[in-house]
């Protein structure tokens, strides 16, 4: 297909509502510094020796190949002006770009580096989701090169099997919430998540939750349409909680993605959403993938818990506990009532990202404003991991439910349980 300039338009194809048989994963991690070697070497070792199935790892890298080989060829002393644990810290990371270009150029390792330069790319955090990366694998894993990484456990025996059963969506453990601000935007959404938790629930049998399907098992589920320059509907970013439910956009660490999607985020007709990631000051691109995708398939995200209390809670970095301080906020923040009082409050350390700059946490606001309005509207919200069992409680206000415990045993999973939701979509 071809526009009238002659430009050439692919022809993308959505992926299958389920992929039962697909056994095998790609994952991608995108770095652009040596500095971030320290950060996810040592997990990224962990993952390639004992996480089954992982038969692929693309590393995406948005800087000049020099900036990695030069890092591995030094063999210079470092300077003894340095403190010790700086010269330690210069020796490991060269260390580490030798062994990661080793496993480049080494044909039978799983691991290869995509350098986007040489590609004819830029320096863009969605090269991530570039087409010509080619992932062998349909199921793609994704981690930022800084974490934080989630455990075997809580990823594969859980999150890949929820992707098997929803391969048609993006799947999950680090979501963000979107607040409506008018009334009637609250009451759509609700409905659809109570929409999507009946569909959820009734699936224990089987249903297809597909949307040609939907309307003949009376589970609608529901958009709600942003009207923002009749009523001036507004949304506001929450960026202090991971809710389970009613969330709306996934962070890119630890979520699942069908390579057919790829095709779709470069494709020429989404060039103006890509031409705003790159030239605002946030670099959106989590919001604009998982509003792109939702839009796409006509569903929410589905999310998985991101700790399993019975495995390996989490990889470890520099011997450092990845997840406690985001486990701490989440239990800390929880309330919509402490959100509001300690607004101007927040821990910069746990929030680094809020204080680079100055509004960072408005301009993000900003962003998710002018997706929304993009699009014209937002897919109805995630439902947690116990949406459809008993584990699900009704709050107060704020998110509509939580799961309790927060931090369940595989046994509680209800899509790896015989009879329990979304089992049935892929029964072993």
């Amino acid at each position: 297909n071809y526009d009238e300039s002659g430009k050439a338009y692919p022809t993308c194809r959505l992926p299958p509502s389920t992929s039962c048989n697909t056994s095998t994963y790609t994952l991608i991690m995108m770095s652009h510094t040596t500095s971030r070697l320290h950060d996810f070497m040592n997990p990224l070792l962990v993952m390639m020796e004992t996480w089954p199935g992982l038969t692929e790892v693309i590393i995406v890298w948005n800087s000049p190949r020099e900036t990695l080989t030069s890092m591995a060829e030094n063999t210079d002393a470092p300077s003894p002006n340095k403190k010790k644990a700086d010269r330690n810290r210069e020796i490991q990371e060269r260390q580490y770009a030798s062994q990661l270009l080793q496993w480049h150029n080494n044909s039978t390792h799983p691991l290869r580096i995509f350098f986007s330069l040489e590609n004819g790319l830029e320096n863009n955090l969605l090269n991530r989701y570039h087409p010509l990366l080619q992932p062998k694998n349909e199921a793609i894993m994704y981690f930022d090169d800084d974490g934080p990484f989630w455990s075997k456990d809580a990823m594969i025996t859980s999150g890949f099997e929820l992707w098997k059963r929803n391969s048609d969506v993006q799947v999950g453990a680090f979501p963000r919430n979107i607040r409506y601000m008018s009334q009637r935007m609250k009451d759509t959404g609700r409905h659809g998540v109570d929409s999507s938790i009946q569909a959820i629930a009734s699936n224990a049998r089987g249903v297809d939750l597909s949307p040609q399907t939907q309307s003949k098992h009376h589970h609608p589920l529901t958009f709600t349409p942003i009207c923002r320059n009749v009523t001036g509907d507004t949304v506001e970013y929450n960026y202090f909680v991971f809710p389970d439910f009613d969330a709306h956009v996934l962070l890119p660490s630890g979520t699942f993605l069908h390579r057919n999607f790829l095709c779709f985020i470069w494709h020429p007709a989404f060039e103006e959403l890509r031409t705003y990631v790159v030239t605002h000051k946030t670099y959106p691109d989590d919001m604009t993938v998982s509003t792109l995708i939702s839009h796409l398939s006509g569903r929410a995200p589905r999310t998985f818990p991101r700790e399993i209390t019975d495995g390996v809670k989490e990889i470890s970095r520099n011997r450092r506990m990845l997840m406690l301080e985001y486990d701490r906020d989440e239990k800390e923040e929880r309330d919509e009532d402490y959100e509001e009082e300690n607004l101007n409050k927040v821990d910069q350390s746990h929030r680094r990202l809020l204080w680079k700059q100055k509004n960072w946490g408005k301009m993000r606001e900003e962003a998710v404003n002018s997706l929304t309005g993009y699009f014209g509207s937002i897919h109805p919200g995630t439902v947690g991991w116990c949406a459809g069992t008993p584990y699900m409680q009704k709050r107060g206000r704020g998110v509509p439910y939580v799961c309790d415990p927060e931090k369940p045993t595989l046994d509680l999973i209800p899509w790896l349980k015989e009879g329990g939701p979304g089992y049935d979509h892929c029964p072993k």
